[in-house]
């Protein structure tokens, strides 16, 4: 008897797979005791998705349950239950027993649902949480003595799928360079909290242009760190199609890099006028804008710092060349920093989509993922070397729109 009073169930019996070592078996063991009320279902059950079997369905928040592998384990090998197959947005269900009521377990289009056939008289989804619980507690003795040593093994085989986060990272960057036009065009946020402030005030249109010229510039330092941000995930993207070897080297490695070490790996800023140039121009960037507002203010010349010499006052770090830091203006002009900035990041724009390393870049814009296990890379190279890229592209992006919306 357990301390709850309820009688033990023997845990679920799992038919030997001869693929499985002695050693993951137990380590598969380990992971078993939340499920001693699970078994699988009665062999032909044909599930509750789509069947019209009574039952009750209840949403499953997905992050009770995240890793999906972990679930297909359990289903699999711990309580040794089957999959159904797919059907029209339904990408999978496992049918099984808790305590003698059939259940089953589907990814739907618009998430995990959890069905419980219901005895007559009774509350169908009175188990629900318990199921859930249960199910979510075996998921992480799976992660602590299998999941996590197969992560480890896989990075260090580059066998890692890079989720693809353009859409977002891009529309941080155009959200922030809206709002810059927006505020120096006069608007902005601030410009109508100065027009209500002052809308009595005879030196309205004297001094409007201040607000316009501050919220312009804090959207505009705001657009430079999402685009920097936007660029390095493009680049990584770029990675596949260049002499990166994923037999040789580390993708985890690359991703540690900064933004102008990815860069550099990827161009040649020797050899090439176009990529030395652009390196530059994102140099000078870097320093002047971003990383000052990144590091509270301060940079690596010293331009928010001053030595203090008794009667003659304050005389800055960087002496005359204080007048190229942002500090030496109220605020920067709109030419200085947005116009110069906006310019060389449509260039590049266009610039990486054009060079040898665009197929990384247009594979980004298609919002897929992308895997740099060494046959997905390799296939990529091929398909760009004989021109049928294209082709690989669009039949990727069929599949995984397919995917997407379980249209099978």
């Amino acid at each position: 008897m357990s301390e709850s009073g309820s009688q033990d169930l023997p845990l679920p019996v799992i038919r030997e797979d001869p693929n499985i070592s002695a050693g993951l078996q137990a380590e598969l063991d380990r992971c078993k005791p939340p499920l001693r009320d699970f078994g699988p279902a009665p062999n032909g059950h044909p599930g509750f998705a789509y069947s019209k079997l009574e039952s009750a369905a209840v949403a499953v928040d997905r992050g009770r349950l995240p890793v999906v592998a972990a679930v297909h384990l359990i289903m699999r090998l711990l309580i040794g239950t089957h999959e159904l197959g797919r059907a029209e947005k339904l990408a999978w269900e496992y049918p099984f027993t808790y305590r003698g009521r059939v259940c089953s377990l589907a990814l739907m289009k618009f998430g995990l649902r959890l069905y419980l056939q219901a005895p007559e008289g009774a509350d169908g989804r009175a188990d629900a949480d318990e199921i859930v619980s249960k199910l979510a507690a075996s998921a992480r003795l799976l992660e602590r003595n299998l999941l996590q040593s197969l992560v480890n093994d896989q990075v260090s085989e580059n066998r890692i799928i890079v989720h693809n986060q353009v859409g977002q990272l891009r529309g941080m960057y155009q959200y922030f360079r809206d709002l810059a036009e927006a505020a120096y065009a006069g608007d902005g946020l601030l410009a109508e909290r100065f027009d209500e402030q002052h809308k009595d005030s005879v030196f309205l249109k004297q001094f409007r242009s201040l607000p316009e010229q501050q919220e312009g510039f804090f959207a505009t330092i705001a657009m430079i760190t999402a685009y920097f941000s936007l660029l390095e995930h493009l680049l990584v993207f770029a990675l596949s199609v260049s002499d990166f070897d994923p037999a040789q080297q580390s993708l985890k490695d690359f991703i540690g890099l900064r933004l102008l070490e990815k860069y550099k790996c990827l161009y040649n800023v020797t050899d090439d006028q176009a990529a030395c140039g652009f390196y530059n121009r994102l140099h000078e960037v870097a320093e002047k804008w971003r990383n000052p507002y990144d590091h509270g203010g301060f940079d690596k010349r010293g331009g928010a710092l001053s030595i203090a010499v008794p009667g003659l006052g304050a005389i800055p770090l960087m002496l005359s060349d204080i007048r190229s830091h942002p500090t030496f203006h109220f605020l920067p002009e709109r030419e200085t920093s947005f116009d110069e900035v906006t310019t060389l990041f449509d260039e590049l724009d266009a610039w990486l989509r054009q060079g040898q390393l665009g197929p990384g870049i247009a594979w980004a814009d298609a919002g897929l993922n992308i895997s740099f296990e060494a046959e997905r890379v390799e296939e990529m190279r091929q398909a760009v070397a004989s021109g049928t890229f294209d082709d690989l592209l669009t039949r990727v992006s069929y599949l995984d729109e397919q995917m997407i919306n379980m249209d099978w």
